[in-house]
């Protein structure tokens, strides 16, 4: 089951096109969780050696729900059966390593709303972010 909700997973990812243009991977799924990864790069960064931009910190919250979501609601999966209701992200510490997580839980699912928490990290398993938001299912 673990593996074809990943297979699922990462073939949504492929043809998503904003998560392509971030690079972001799927690493690990689970029933109602996600684990994401992005690899740090100039692109994603205000500056060559800047920290990496905080609106990066932000789409992995809503990704990584949004992927939660999509492992226990077939229909939310690639992000076109869901929509973000709100968001929020609490920026803790900039990234020291070359790889972003997010960590995406699903916390409650409802017939037509969804309430996810992320944490973000580094490499170094650094918390670096902390975010939270709420889905509409359609």
């Amino acid at each position: 089951m673990a593996d074809e909700l990943l297979a699922v997973a990462r073939d949504r990812a492929r043809t998503n096109r904003f998560w392509q243009h971030l690079g972001i991977d799927v690493a690990e799924v689970r029933e109602g969780w996600a684990r994401l990864r992005v690899d740090v790069r100039d692109e994603l960064r205000n500056a060559p050696g800047a920290p990496v931009h905080g609106g990066v910190y932000a789409a992995l919250v809503d990704a990584a729900i949004g992927c939660a979501l999509a492992t226990v609601n077939p229909e939310s999966g690639g992000g076109v059966g869901q929509t973000t209701l709100d968001l929020n992200v609490s920026y803790l510490a900039a990234a020291r390593g070359a790889t972003i997580f997010a960590e995406g839980t699903l916390l409650r699912r409802g017939r037509t709303v969804a309430f996810g928490e992320v944490r973000v990290t580094d490499d170094a398993g650094a918390l670096i972010a902390v975010g939270r938001a709420t889905y509409l299912i359609r």
